[in-house]
């Protein structure tokens, strides 16, 4: 645990925390690295709380991820911080890295992408002449063949490698008898498929990602689904909703493939004044149009409901003030 934040510790130890004067924030958000989805809904979030409270601000700050801000919440290095759904699941229960030690004062603010944006959806990719040579078209077909597959999950310390592990266990199948379990990045994954020294590859990754694309192009392709019990119970360890892929999306499936998928909240601590809470939220709920154009993956799934969607640790009471308000909690 130590050797997981060492690194963001010492870079949060004077982060600002909130501030209230007149209704303008100084507010500090922990994300991941630069770049990408999370930069953006640090970006987003400034500008939506600017316009709400004029001279507001919320600097993003680059760190080790949704696991990492878990902690800095905890124990008050910032103000708020972004996980996805497994990862406050973790923080909270005190499961995986925390080491029976739960995260108990993580309540969640917001939800800054929901689930059936399918921004983070368990993909279960099959070489496409592997998967013909053996007749494997669903996961028990994976269980009575796997000593002859070799299969690939994200690297050790990364949730997502942890997920696409459970998504087989949940399904019955242990990984011991695989004839090769590789742990690797997204991209190296890839490169091994492409290349044919792996058939399968199991990563929790945007609907249509350019992975994905890359990987069509270069080998024949197909998807294995999960069964609505595998999905019910990752639901229950790691948060989440089930998500359907249609035949008509993937040109390599030829049936609806049910999987997992999830989404990502902003974490605060229960010590945060209820009325801090409750107008960062208001002020994302009266500006949406503001939030949901910081990146393309909000514009169609970012609601007012889905922003007040819960997760596994309760709602911080001064969201669920302004959610009610709103008619969207009870």
């Amino acid at each position: 645990m130590r050797k997981l934040f060492i690194g963001v510790l010492a870079a949060t130890a004077f982060a600002a925390a909130p501030a209230v004067a007149q209704d303008k924030f100084n507010l500090t958000l922990a994300g991941a690295s630069p770049g990408g989805l999370w930069s953006a809904l640090g970006a987003g979030l400034d500008k939506t709380l600017a316009k709400a409270y004029p001279g507001s601000t919320v600097t993003y700050q680059t760190g080790g991820g949704g696991l990492a801000n878990a902690k800095l919440v905890q124990d008050k290095k910032v103000p708020m911080g972004l996980a996805v759904d497994p990862e406050l699941a973790w923080g909270y229960r005190g499961i995986g890295p925390y080491k029976g030690k739960p995260q108990k004062d993580l309540r969640v603010l917001l939800r800054v992408y929901s689930a059936e944006s399918r921004f983070q959806y368990m993909h279960v990719l099959i070489n496409g002449d592997v998967a013909k040579q053996y007749g494997i078209k669903t996961m028990d077909d994976v269980k009575k063949h796997q000593k002859n597959l070799r299969v690939a999950f994200n690297r050790p310390g990364n949730i997502d490698g942890e997920i696409g592990i459970a998504s087989f266990t949940k399904s019955g199948v242990d990984i011991k008898p695989f004839k090769q379990a590789v742990r690797a990045a997204s991209q190296e994954m890839t490169s091994l498929m492409q290349d044919r020294r792996i058939d399968m590859q199991v990563f929790g990754i945007s609907f249509n990602h350019a992975r994905i694309r890359e990987l069509d192009k270069g080998i024949p392709l197909n998807m294995i689904g999960l069964s609505q019990k595998a999905v019910d119970a990752m639901i229950a360890d790691f948060g989440g909703k089930a998500c359907t892929i249609k035949a008509s999306e993937y040109k390599f499936i030829q049936e609806d493939k049910l999987s997992h998928c999830v989404g990502g909240v902003v974490m605060v601590h229960k010590d945060m004044p209820d009325e801090t809470a409750y107008k960062i939220v208001k002020g994302v709920l009266t500006n949406i149009d503001t939030f949901r154009s910081a990146h393309r993956a909000l514009q169609k799934a970012t609601t007012p409901q889905s922003l007040a969607e819960g997760s596994v640790a309760p709602h911080h009471p001064g969201a669920l003030k302004a959610y009610r308000e709103a008619g969207l909690a009870k």
